[in-house]
């Protein structure tokens, strides 16, 4: 399948009112063919090794399912997480919505925390809002790790509200495992809105106990 073939396809298999739906959620600049993540998963999957469907030939930054694709073979056609971590860096400044990072985070190798973190401290403080965002995000996947507390230290208010929730998602995640901590941290936080973000995301979480959220709530 040729880049051409592939953007026909997304085309002619594109629904318009989960377009609709897609446009409003991914709250981003990007135009949406309206076919669903699934859909895109299995396209990836199936071409991988297509040598026919050349990375290089994408124009990225039009179509929000464009970049979905460009991102999940570019990751799904290295072998090891460095290069990986190398591809992110080069080209999440590209992407105009979080579903492109939270997706793009789910191709990625196994992760440490010592490439994690390299990669969190050079990404923290770009001036594009889905390098930051891609930094908070990726940490998701290292919530169980102690280590990851040191990224409390770089939180700060951001007026972007995509990396704001980032941040309060990946706080929240890492509450489930280091309550104690979580609650010392947002105990001394001034940014009124973070601190309440996270919170609510602890309510919603179904692995956070009644008490320990009941707990947090007395932060509000």
């Amino acid at each position: 399948m040729t880049y051409k073939e592939l953007e026909k396809y997304l085309q002619e298999n594109g629904n318009k009112k989960f377009a609709e739906f897609s446009k409003t959620v991914s709250n981003s600049e990007y135009l949406v063919f309206g076919v669903k993540n699934p859909v895109l998963r299995q396209i990836v999957k199936e071409h991988v090794k297509d040598e026919e469907l050349v990375l290089d030939d994408f124009k990225t930054g039009k179509y929000l399912e464009i970049d979905f694709i460009y991102f999940g073979l570019g990751l799904s056609r290295i072998k090891n997480i460095d290069e990986q971590l190398e591809f992110l860096k080069q080209n999440i400044k590209k992407a105009k919505s979080w579903a492109i990072t939270d997706t793009a985070s789910t191709f990625l190798k196994k992760l440490t925390f010592d490439k994690y973190w390299s990669f969190f401290l050079l990404l923290v403080k770009s001036p594009f809002t889905y390098d930051r965002r891609m930094a908070y995000v990726l940490g998701l996947k290292l919530a169980k790790d102690k280590k990851i507390l040191n990224v409390t230290k770089y939180i700060k208010k951001d007026d972007e509200y995509m990396v704001m929730m980032a941040e309060a998602w990946l706080l929240a995640t890492v509450a489930i495992y280091y309550p104690d901590e979580i609650y010392e941290y947002l105990l001394k936080c001034d940014d009124i809105t973070l601190k309440r973000k996270t919170i609510s995301k602890m309510v919603d979480s179904f692995r956070i106990d009644e008490v320990t959220k009941e707990r947090f709530k007395g932060l509000r």
